[in-house]
C-alpha cells in the first residue's frame, strides 16, 4: 500500500484506484495462471478506457475550435494553450507507449522488434510471469539508473508545464495523477520509494497494466486542463457582428434517392438552450417572409442542428435552400443567423477513358482512367464482366488485359456511406494487336538490297505508329525463295537471321533477281506464334 496526501477524486479516478487496490492484491499473492489472466483481463479494460478518453478528447477539442474561430483574440489565446496541452499529452503518451514496447522487447526473447511489441496483445505475450528482466528494466543495478528514476523525472517536468497554462487561482483545483511523491511501504510497513513500490519484482503484465494506468492519468489530466482552458472563454470574447452560421455538409453531390446531410451551427451558443432551425428549399437568401411554410429542424445536439433533406423525387441538377438559426448567446440574448447553400442531385454516371485507344488489345495492359463527378476516385473500383484481367495501379487508373477476342463489359462502383453502388458501365471490343510489317535487313517490300546484306541479313518485325511504344514482336519462322536456274527453290529458317542453308542458296544468284520471303510467323506480347499472310518481295543488286 501506500500513503500520500489526499484530494477530492473524480469518479473515474475512484474507479482507476479501485483497480489499483485489486493490483496490489494480486501482487501480494503468487502468480497462478488466474491472476495473470487477470492482469490481461484488466489490461484489456484499460486499454479501452484509454480509447474513450481519448475520443472525449477529440470531441472536446471540436467544440473548443468552433468557439475559438468566431471568438476574439482571448478565446484564440485560450485554444493555443489547449494545443499546448494537447502536444504536451501526446509526447507524454507516445513516451509511455514506446516504453512499454522497449519493455516488451526487453523482457520476452520471442519478440524482436518495436513493431513486432506493438502488435502483440498481452494474452499472447509469453513471458507474462517474468518479473527478472522488468525488475532490471525499471530499476537497473541502481534505482537511479534505471527507467522508472527517468519516467519520474518526466512525470514531474509534465506537470509543471501543464499547469502552467491555467490561471495561478485554479492550480490548486487541478487532478493531474502522476502521483510520484509521498510516502510508500511495502506490506510490512517498510519504506520504499515509488520506484520500489511499483516496479520491484513486478511481473511483465503488471507493469503494462501499471503504465496503461498512468496513460488514462495523463489523458484525464489532459482534459481536466482543457476544461479549465475553455471554461475561461466568456460572452466578452466573442464579436458578435462577426458571427454567421455555418453549413457544414457530409456531401454536395448526391444521387437520386440520397439523403443531402448537414451540421448547421453558430459557435456562441448557450450551451443550456437548444437552437431553434428553420429552411426553406429553391431560395438562395433568407427573408423573415419566407418564415410562413418554412421546414423546421429538431434533430441535433446544443448549438447544432442537424439536417437531413431527401432527394427522392427531385429532378437532377442544382439545389438551393437557406434558412435562419435562432440561438441564445452568452449574453442571454436571442440571435438570429442566416444561413444558405446548396447541392447537386446527379445521375449514377461514370466516365471511363480509355488512356491509349477505344479498343482493348488481347495480351496488353490497357490503362484506364474511371471518374465518377463527386466522388473521390480512392472510392472507385471496377469489375469486368469477360475474358480479362485486372490490376488497380491507384486511386481511379487501373489496367485492364485482356486475354480473347470478343468483348467486355466494364462496370464501375463508388463505395458511398459503406455501400458499394453502380455507377455506370461500358462495353469496349476486344482485338488482337495489329500485324506488324516485316523489315529484312532495313529493307521493306518492293526494295532492292545487296546480295552480300541479304545474306547476312536479319528479319525483323516492325509495329509502326501504335500507340503502345514498348510492344514488341519476334520473327519465330520464315521461307526464302528464289529462282536458280529456272528451278524455284525455297529454304525454311527457324529464327530471324538467315541459316547456313539459306545462306547458300542465295549466294548462287545473280543481280537483280527477285528473292521473296514468306510464310512468316511472328511471336507477339501474348505469348502465341502468329502466322503472317503478307509476303516481302525483294530484288537483288
Amino acid at each position: 500500500m501506500f500513503i500520500m496526501a489526499g484530494y477530492k477524486e473524480t469518479p473515474r479516478q475512484k474507479m482507476m484506484s479501485m483497480m489499483y487496490l485489486v493490483l496490489t492484491a494480486m501482487l501480494a499473492l503468487n502468480v497462478s495462471k488466474d491472476i495473470i489472466q487477470a492482469y490481461v483481463t484488466v489490461n484489456e479494460s484499460m486499454e479501452q478506457t484509454n480509447e474513450s478518453l481519448h475520443k472525449k478528447l477529440s470531441d472536446t477539442y471540436s467544440k473548443f475550435e468552433s468557439q475559438a474561430t468566431i471568438g476574439g483574440q482571448g478565446a484564440k489565446d485560450w485554444y493555443q494553450k489547449a494545443l499546448i496541452a494537447k502536444n504536451l499529452s501526446d509526447s507524454l503518451v507516445n513516451y509511455l507507449e514506446h516504453m512499454k514496447n522497449e519493455l516488451i522487447v526487453f523482457s520476452d526473447r520471442s519478440i524482436k522488434t518495436l513493431e513486432q511489441a506493438d502488435t502483440t496483445p498481452l494474452v499472447r505475450i509469453k513471458a507474462k510471469d517474468n518479473f527478472d528482466d522488468p525488475t532490471r528494466f525499471f530499476l537497473g543495478t541502481d534505482v537511479s539508473k534505471g527507467k522508472a528514476e527517468e519516467m519520474k523525472r518526466v512525470f514531474k517536468d509534465y506537470k509543471e508545464k501543464i499547469s502552467q497554462l491555467v490561471k495561478e487561482e485554479d492550480r490548486p483545483k487541478l487532478q493531474l495523477g502522476l502521483i510520484t511523491e509521498g510516502k510508500f511501504v511495502d506490506e510490512y510497513g517498510a519504506v520504499q520509494t515509488w520506484e520500489q513500490h511499483y516496479f520491484y519484482h513486478t511481473i511483465l503484465a503488471a507493469d503494462l497494466v501499471i503504465l496503461n494506468k498512468y496513460i488514462a492519468d495523463v489523458r484525464n489530466a489532459e482534459f481536466d486542463i482543457v476544461t479549465f482552458l475553455s471554461s475561461y472563454i466568456g460572452a466578452t470574447d466573442f464579436k458578435f457582428n462577426k458571427v454567421a452560421a455555418k453549413v457544414i455538409p457530409t456531401r454536395k453531390y448526391l444521387f437520386k434517392g440520397e439523403e443531402y446531410q448537414a451540421e448547421i451551427l453558430v459557435a456562441a451558443y448557450d450551451t443550456t438552450s437548444s437552437p431553434n432551425v428553420v429552411y426553406r428549399m429553391g431560395i438562395d437568401k433568407w427573408l423573415p417572409s419566407y418564415a410562413a411554410g418554412a421546414s423546421s429542424i429538431t434533430k441535433g445536439e446544443l448549438g447544432m442542428a442537424q439536417l437531413n433533406i431527401s432527394t427522392a423525387g427531385m429532378d437532377y441538377g442544382p439545389k438551393k435552400f437557406a434558412g435562419a438559426i435562432t440561438i441564445m448567446n452568452p449574453l442571454g440574448v436571442e440571435e438570429q443567423y442566416e444561413f444558405s447553400d446548396e447541392f447537386v442531385v446527379q445521375e449514377p454516371i461514370a466516365v471511363i477513358s480509355l488512356d491509349k485507344m477505344s479498343v482493348l488489345y488481347i495480351g496488353l495492359s490497357n490503362p484506364i482512367t474511371v471518374s465518377v463527378p463527386g466522388i473521390p476516385p480512392d472510392n472507385l473500383d471496377i469489375k469486368i464482366i469477360g475474358p480479362a484481367e485486372t490490376k488497380r495501379l491507384s486511386a481511379g487508373r487501373f489496367e485492364i488485359k485482356p486475354t480473347a477476342p470478343g468483348t467486355l463489359t466494364m462496370q464501375v462502383y463508388a463505395q458511398i456511406d459503406n455501400t458499394s453502388r453502380l455507377m455506370g458501365e461500358r462495353s469496349l471490343r476486344l482485338l488482337p494487336v495489329p500485324d506488324p510489317t516485316i523489315v529484312v535487313g532495313g529493307k521493306t517490300a518492293g526494295q532492292s538490297i545487296a546480295l552480300a546484306d541479304l545474306q547476312n541479313a536479319r528479319v525483323d518485325a516492325v509495329l509502326k505508329g501504335f500507340l503502345f511504344d514498348d510492344v514488341r514482336f519476334i520473327v519465330t519462322r520464315f521461307e526464302v525463295l528464289a529462282s536458280i536456274s529456272g528451278l524455284t527453290q525455297s529454304v525454311t529458317v527457324r529464327g530471324n537471321t538467315m541459316s547456313d542453308e539459306a545462306k547458300n542458296m542465295l549466294r548462287r544468284l545473280g543481280s537483280n533477281q527477285q528473292v521473296i520471303i514468306s510464310n512468316i510467323s511472328v511471336r507477339g506480347p501474348d505469348g502465341k506464334d502468329r502466322p503472317l499472310s503478307t509476303a516481302v518481295n525483294l530484288k537483288t543488286l
